[in-house]
């Protein structure tokens, strides 16, 4: 048999947490306000109109685990952060740091165990940030709700 598909011993070597659809398992389940607003809705919709009980289900649960989370420093790129970020042309991009089922990298949010939020958690405005990538980004702003 290949050795690719054998499992070495990797020692104590930390397993990564479950997951349940983008929802850490047991990492605290940080959500902003607009995150329980826009789960309370969605929950209420589909008890409404009768929708798929399984996704029901899925909301309760993460409804019954929320915690809003609040940044301590304002002055820091944190939870519930807007932060726009400039590289060396110049061009400014904005990223939300939100909890992981309102994650949506589309919209510019970007959950807040994400290595980019990592690369940017603790930055101040004018901070030169490496991104995961490698890319150099300067902190150009920071602003919450």
């Amino acid at each position: 048999m290949s050795k690719a598909f054998t499992k070495e011993d990797d020692g104590d070597a930390p397993m990564a947490p479950p997951r349940r659809r983008g929802v850490p398992v047991p990492v605290p389940n940080f959500v902003t306000a607009r995150g329980i607003a826009a789960a309370r809705a969605e929950l209420d919709a589909v008890a409404r109109d009768g929708g798929d009980p399984d996704r029901a289900r899925e909301l309760a649960e993460h409804l019954a685990t929320a915690h809003v989370g609040i940044a301590d420093d304002r002055e820091l790129v944190g939870f519930g952060a807007a932060v726009t970020i400039e590289n060396d042309a110049g061009a400014r991009t904005t990223f939300r740091i939100v909890g992981a089922i309102e994650a949506d990298a589309r919209r510019g949010l970007i959950g807040w165990q994400s290595a980019l939020a990592s690369a940017l958690w603790g930055a101040r405005v004018g901070d030169s940030v490496e991104l995961p990538r490698g890319d150099e980004v300067v902190v150009a702003a920071i602003t919450y709700e």
